[in-house]
């Protein structure tokens, strides 16, 4: 009786240790995360691609208004996530995907120059010294107005600066920093700049 009771036994936990390893092999994983631009702006729209680096199929989702994103529905373990979106440079990070862990997956994307930039520093400041724009050859720029400070990245086409204004130390609705403000120059020589209406010499 005991050998019957100790077999039926083992015959159960072999079952139930099967039975665990196959729910533990179809169990999903989830992937979180966030991706921002260098300062701090939660990027919308960008593509985020998940491939697998073993089993399983690739998927892509599309961050939210927020840079926010989330994979569901994957196999466990380590996976290829890869983000693109036009004006930024496409990054790429190797994560594990577990049921249990849920650390997110951070992505700080730098900008790509659009247009051309100034060859060195090169600077225009208003009366007072207001407003003040300052630019740099590696295509970021810094800029104060009467409300405050601030600073972003610029490209040049033709006789335009297409500036987009990242932070903003400011009113907050005062600059979208997915909406370029553009400033024009009064000539090829880049002598003066017009913004708001006022023209502002080079310094």
């Amino acid at each position: 009786m005991q050998r019957l009771l100790l077999r039926s036994f083992l015959v159960v936990a072999t079952i139930g240790a099967v039975l665990g390893s196959t729910v533990e092999s179809e169990a999903q994983a989830r992937k979180r995360g966030q991706i921002t631009d260098g300062w701090g702006n939660g990027l919308e729209g960008v593509t985020v691609l998940a491939e697998p680096q073993r089993a399983g199929a690739p998927q892509t989702v599309t961050t939210d208004d927020d840079g926010n994103f989330q994979f569901m529905n994957l196999v466990p373990g380590d996976w290829a996530f890869t983000a693109t979106l036009d004006g930024y440079q496409g990054l790429q990070q190797i994560a594990a995907a577990s049921i249990s862990s849920q650390r997110a997956l951070n992505f700080e994307m730098p900008v790509l120059g659009t247009g051309g930039r100034f060859r060195e520093r090169t600077e225009f400041e208003g009366e007072n010294d207001i407003p003040r724009f300052r630019f740099e050859e590696d295509g970021t720029f810094e800029f104060e107005d009467a409300e405050g400070e601030g600073e972003g990245t610029y490209g040049i086409v033709e006789r335009s600066a297409v500036l987009i204004v990242r932070d903003y130390d400011g009113p907050d609705d005062k600059f979208d920093f997915k909406t370029p403000v553009v400033v024009e120059f009064s000539n090829a020589q880049f002598t003066h700049m017009t913004h708001e209406g006022i023209e502002i010499p080079q310094k």
